[in-house]
């Protein structure tokens, strides 16, 4: 079966943005490069500025040689998600609980965890709101986001389209002669002519499999760090980089002449003009300062990891940031995306900081990383010859203030790449 990608768009918000509030989304969230070509075009349509871009600066990548990073955009469909729900949905549990299975989602839009297994990781929620919460995030764009498996991933972005009974009905009790190309049977189930039943197979083929996939880039990109953090002592610095910033040059010269002509229409251009670029240096200094105040926060947040004194990350997320700098959950997201931070050990994105809470109901908090590093350290120091099972391992967190279950156990297990008991005994 041939699949081909359908774009589909719904409207999501019924806000009416100026075009400044506009210019203003497109700059927070656009990355270094990118916002270097999106000044330079403004440029060409005013004479009143030009554009500075020190892009040429090498430094230091994650292998610990000179060059640029390539840009890493996979989870680009949680930011797209996350403004969705943002826009749409009152703050409520219900909505946490969709932003955490948004969080779970894979690059093509799947879901890939059980109901039990989120059951395990989420406090407090019931079959009904859990429910709920999937039904909400189905009706997200791109049709298709969060369905198990590749047959209710069609089934949702028929259903978006409003399919008829015939399509809905392959998708549904009829998918596996779907799948095996069983036409005389589909035909005679569905009571289809042969046009009818063409028709209704080629809108299936012409659904997506991965309906996020459009939200990973598919050409290489290259990054450029924006901030950059040193460690003096036991104290840490957080600077923004002279080299990710543009600058805006302003046509003095050609402002006076203009500005003294006797031409109304020129008078009005050059105004119009000058608004735009006072709109954009405006716009272009809250980016640098929204970027570094959630730099500092973040730095913060994890110090130990930037001190090098852990290689795994303290519990983080968006609305801890957004709560903490009384912004929106959406401005911190915008900002974190395609925005890198330049560290004596390599260069990482901010949004690589912020790490899911585990789900612990003894001690200190502790996020996904710091139990998989737990894990990892106790699977690493066992006893070869009798290696441990998971249900030990739950055992052995518990004593530790840690109360994880089992089942939990074992997928993190399987995430660090560790085989299961007996394929580790020697």
């Amino acid at each position: 079966m041939e699949l081909k990608q359908n774009v589909n768009q719904k409207q999501v918000q019924g806000l009416s943005l100026t075009q400044g509030m506009r210019q203003s989304i497109l700059i927070l969230q656009s990355d270094a490069i990118d916002l270097a070509d999106y000044l330079s075009e403004q440029s060409l349509e005013n004479p009143l500025f030009d554009v500075h871009v020190n892009l040429d600066m090498p430094f230091v990548d994650n292998e610990g040689g000179n060059g640029y990073q390539i840009k890493d955009e996979q989870q680009s469909l949680f930011e797209y998600l996350l403004d969705q729900v943002q826009l749409t949905m009152r703050k409520t549990p219900l909505r946490d609980l969709v932003v955490y299975l948004i969080e779970q989602l894979d690059p093509n839009g799947y879901l890939t965890l059980s109901d039990d297994e989120i059951f395990e990781e989420v406090d407090d929620i019931t079959p009904i709101m859990l429910l709920d919460a999937k039904t909400l995030l189905h009706q997200l764009d791109p049709p298709g986001i969060g369905a198990r498996d590749l047959q209710e991933c069609l089934y949702l972005q028929a259903e978006a389209d409003n399919a008829n009974k015939a399509v809905m009905s392959m998708l549904s009790d009829n998918f596996e002669l779907f799948t095996k190309h069983e036409w005389k049977k589909l035909k005679r189930a569905l009571k289809l002519s042969n046009a009818d039943l063409q028709d209704d197979v080629n809108f299936i083929q012409s659904l997506s499999a991965n309906p996020g996939q459009r939200y990973t880039s598919q050409n290489e990109q290259y990054v450029v760090p924006e901030l950059a953090v040193k460690k003096n002592g036991d104290k840490l610095s957080l600077a923004v980089t002279k080299y990710g910033q543009p600058q805006l040059i302003f046509a003095e010269e050609t402002y006076d002449r203009l500005a003294k002509s006797t031409d109304e229409d020129v008078k009005k251009y050059i105004h119009d003009k000058y608004n735009q670029y006072k709109t954009l240096e405006y716009n272009l200094q809250r980016r640098i300062e929204t970027v570094s105040i959630i730099g500092k926060c973040i730095v913060k947040a994890q110090y130990k990891f930037f001190m090098q004194e852990t290689d795994s990350l303290a519990p983080l997320l968006i609305r801890d940031v957004a709560q903490k700098l009384q912004m929106s959950e959406s401005t911190v997201s915008r900002t974190i995306n395609g925005k890198y931070i330049q560290t004596d050990f390599g260069i990482f994105e901010l949004k690589q900081f912020f790490s899911r809470r585990s789900k612990v109901t003894v001690g200190e908090e502790q996020s996904v990383d710091q139990v998989k590093n737990k894990i990892k350290g106790i699977l690493d120091d066992e006893d070869k010859t009798k290696p441990l099972s998971d249900q030990k391992i739950s055992e052995m967190l518990k004593d530790d203030g840690l109360k994880i279950a089992r089942r939990t156990v074992a997928k993190y297990r399987e995430q660090l790449g560790y085989p299961a008991t007996s394929r580790r005994r020697v």
